[in-house]
């Protein structure tokens, strides 16, 4: 999907139109998104999970080297309806551990039940329309991990932690992701210096 502005960069979404994003697009996608938005992960590391790849217990998900662009390992927390929405959807759809959460069930496939993950590209096909149909521009699938990562700094988390949950290399890296609001900071610093 094209990053059409903020210099190839894709667009950083409200929360209101990641739920709004996510209610418009058939379960399995909007589950996708739900899980690409409170895990900031990429769409291949969300793609390719596995029943084993989440905790309940603990509300973790685990993104497995092989799938993430750094080739590390990383566990992240999930939001606990997410996780129930996920546990439903698995025990509904009868996976097993080795099971790909996302499975395609294209009827022109041989493969069962998630024995195959869903391709990118069908969940970048699904992603333009609800983009579209909502009237979102230069929106893509990173969209759902770069409005995690803003969010987080808005919410007071520092560098350092968000850092610990995106699975960036380094904090320059990071940074470039971070969006931030001209007005919002200025209105900060007003009262910072105010208690001065």
């Amino acid at each position: 999907m094209s990053k059409t502005n903020r210099s190839g960069k894709s667009t950083c979404l409200s929360k209101q139109e990641v739920e709004t994003i996510a209610s418009n697009l058939p379960l399995k996608y909007g589950l996708l998104a739900e899980l690409m938005y409170y895990s900031a992960g990429r769409v291949k590391e969300i793609t390719t999970i596995r029943v084993r790849n989440l905790n309940f217990n603990k509300q973790l998900i685990t993104l497995e080297k092989g799938s993430t662009k750094t080739r590390e390992t990383r566990q992240v927390p999930v939001h606990p309806r997410v996780m129930e929405e996920l546990k439903h959807w698995i025990n509904s759809n009868q996976l097993t551990e080795d099971d790909y959460v996302f499975f395609t069930d294209s009827k022109n496939t041989q493969y069962q039940k998630g024995e195959k993950a869903v391709s990118t590209q069908s969940v970048d096909q699904y992603f333009r329309k609800a983009f579209d149909w909502n009237g979102v521009i230069g929106a893509s699938t990173h969209s759902f991990r770069r409005s995690r990562l803003t969010h987080m700094l808005q919410r007071g988390m520092n560098i350092r932690e968000i850092k610990d949950i995106s699975g960036h290399k380094s904090i320059v890296s990071l940074q470039q992701y971070l969006d931030s609001d001209r007005e919002e900071t200025f209105e900060k610093y007003r009262r910072i210096m105010d208690d001065e």
